[in-house]
């Protein structure tokens, strides 16, 4: 019988190409990782991985032994969460990742709400964009994380993980004085010769920023750049431009620069989970804890 902990090393090697990836990933040396592959190439009988340049890539063999072992893990998991389900307290420790801008809206109220219910459950956060936390949890780093998705672009999730929708997060314009009143009556067009605050290239908000222009009829000319939304928003109370974001991100003394929402723009606002972890009283809470949290907003709305 295959050993599962060489397995795994082997299915991280076909997600990260080096060598060197999976032994920062697990911890150990890099010879650590090429002397247990080779002793699953023993095992197996075939050549496993071959070098092209400098990453690794799998043999036919290889790729259907990582077919076989993201179901062999999802097993596990499954037969653990389905034993920790007869406990009759919730405890143990569980590890939520969550983005900047959904810890005060969701993640924080949440733990407190878990910290009350179940206090023998140990409760982690994580600062983690989902570029990093949906990894996070298909490693089995983190248990759930708080992720999003743009209206516009879809998004597939690795095999094993689902995403269950928490609430919609409006895309808003933010303008300063003058031209926030026209974009309050003519939409974002009104913008289409303003100076413009973005991310960086590549971001998955300039995204958003470049298709809503786009669907307006214009290319947003980008003058100021910003790494968060806190920041482009004191570039618009300034009078440096002007900037899409997220609803969620916008701070109380920042409200009054919203001129308009964006048409059909939002980010879908989830939490994502293994399948296989579904059954684990401490994750099932937690996903009702983040429901729970939301609740109180939907019904305001």
């Amino acid at each position: 019988m295959y050993d599962i902990r060489r397995l795994i090393l082997l299915r991280d090697l076909a997600e990260r190409n080096t060598m060197t990836a999976v032994s920062e990933l697990h911890g150990i040396t890099t010879s650590a990782v090429s002397q247990q592959l080779r002793i699953l190439e023993d095992e197996v009988g075939t050549v496993l991985t071959r070098r092209e340049g400098r990453v690794l890539r799998l043999t036919p063999a290889g790729r259907i032994l990582v077919d076989h072992t993201s179901r062999i893990v999802a097993a596990l998991e499954e037969a653990e969460s389905a034993v920790a389900a007869t406990a009759e307290a919730v405890t143990g420790v569980l590890t939520l990742a969550t983005f900047r801008t959904a810890q005060t809206r969701l993640a924080l109220p949440a733990a407190a709400r878990l910290k009350r219910e179940y206090p023998a459950l140990r409760i982690r956060l994580v600062d983690q964009m989902p570029v990093d936390s949906v990894p996070a949890v298909r490693q089995q780093e983190v248990d759930l994380a708080i992720t999003y998705s743009y209206s516009f672009r879809a998004r597939d999730l690795p095999f094993g993980l689902s995403s269950e929708f928490l609430f919609s997060d409006p895309l808003v314009l933010l303008a300063p004085p003058g031209l926030r009143e026209r974009a309050a009556q003519q939409g974002l067009v009104a913008a289409r010769d303003a100076d413009w605050i973005a991310a960086r290239d590549g971001a998955p908000s300039i995204v958003s920023v470049v298709y809503a222009c786009g669907e307006a009829g214009f290319a947003p000319r980008i003058e100021h750049r910003s790494g968060s939304f806190d920041g482009m928003a004191e570039m618009v109370a300034h009078g440096l431009g002007v900037a899409i974001v997220p609803e969620m991100s916008v701070a109380e003394h920042h409200r009054e620069l919203i001129a308009c929402t964006i048409a059909d723009g939002s980010r879908q606002i989830g939490v994502t989970y293994r399948q296989a972890s579904l059954e684990r009283p401490a994750v099932a809470a937690a996903i009702r804890a983040l429901r729970l949290t939301v609740l109180p907003t939907q019904l305001a709305s």
